[in-house]
């Protein structure tokens, strides 16, 4: 048997980061799928010993899925779930216990380290998949209580319904410039609502003509 130990500091304090444990809308730009996969569907942690599920594709396009239920939270201090793997991809299964705990570090203790530690692991390769896992999910969670207003593939796969192809491009690239160029937060959100709401909607092949006329001005220079 195994265990997982991982620490991670975030740019915010516990109080400021538990929402992101939490809140559906937050827990969704974060809390995704393992490296070289992407999610399809987004966790409602629900009710505490309620169980939930990730949907999963992996790099070839096979379904399979994170299950679990948080068992134990103290708002801003700790949580505990316990999780497991179904239908195959890149990470063994076998139910384990995850327990989070939150500390306020920096002397305005305006930073967070996050203490994780998981199992018990049938072996060290399974602990080693979680820990890719696990640190992937913390990057984009750091990004999030950041306040960074660029979401996730996941998330943009989810709220697109799985819309890919040079527009979804074209429509990250809009929220990233917008970004980088000192956008007000409020201007980048709206923007991101339009964009979520409407490409969802276009028809297949009026998609699929935005898209080639898109790429051939990229490629063309055009302006």
């Amino acid at each position: 048997m195994s265990d997982l130990t991982l620490e991670w500091k975030l740019p915010a304090p516990p109080a400021a980061v538990f929402p992101a444990f939490s809140e559906p809308a937050l827990i969704r730009r974060w809390f995704g799928a393992p490296p070289g996969c992407y999610r399809t569907h987004a966790p409602d942690p629900g009710a505490l010993g309620q169980p939930y599920r990730v949907g999963l594709r992996d790099s070839a396009g096979r379904v399979f899925s994170q299950v679990g239920c948080i068992v134990q939270v103290e708002p801003g201090r700790f949580l505990a779930l316990e999780m497991d793997w179904e239908g195959g991809g890149p990470v063994p299964p076998g139910r384990t216990r995850a327990e989070l705990t939150f500390h306020a570090t920096g002397a305005g203790e305006d930073g967070t380290r996050l203490e994780l530690r998981q199992g018990p692991f049938a072996d060290d390769a399974a602990r080693d998949a979680h820990r890719a896992y696990w640190e992937a999910c913390l990057g984009r969670l750091a990004r999030v209580v950041a306040g960074e207003a660029v979401p996730c593939f996941e998330e943009f796969w989810e709220e697109s319904r799985g819309y890919v192809g040079p527009l979804a491009v074209a429509a990250y690239t809009v929220l990233a410039g917008l970004r980088e160029s000192g956008a007000p937060r409020e201007t980048v959100a709206q923007v991101e609502d339009v964009l979520y709401t409407h490409l969802s909607r276009l028809r297949e092949d009026t998609a699929d003509v935005l898209g080639a006329v898109l790429q051939s001005r990229v490629e063309g220079g055009a302006s």
